[in-house]
């Protein structure tokens, strides 16, 4: 066999295996990140079960000041059906998002019984 087509087979070989190297380098960076990716997903999944499970914790006389405070402003009955927090309490925001979200609730027209 010549020299040059021994030299040729061999520079193909490491070739090769520095290719496949590669890919399987990849492929197992890809199995490892989807591996993290469903534990975190799981754990969210855990997490928010835990949050739905929870009852919320909102006092009686919050919600009676809450209640005569819409019907003063629609002036006449109503029903409660939600009250939640428009931002959680270690939520860290700034004031143009807080104030983002005063235009957008204040753009919504509440009808006015007569």
């Amino acid at each position: 066999m010549p020299e040059w087509l021994s030299y040729s087979l061999e520079f193909t070989l490491i070739g090769l295996m520095i290719v496949f190297t590669a890919l399987i380098i990849v492929a197992l960076s890809i199995t490892f990140i989807n591996f993290l990716d469903r534990n975190w997903q799981e754990r969210e999944k855990r997490h928010r079960e835990a949050a739905a499970k929870k009852t919320p914790s909102i006092d009686t006389t919050t919600l009676v000041l809450i209640a005569a405070a819409v019907a003063t402003m629609l002036r006449g009955r109503f029903h409660i059906r939600k009250i939640q927090r428009l931002l959680p309490r270690d939520a860290k925001s700034s004031p143009w998002s807080l104030e983002g979200r005063v235009i957008l609730h204040g753009s919504h027209v509440v009808p006015k019984k007569r």
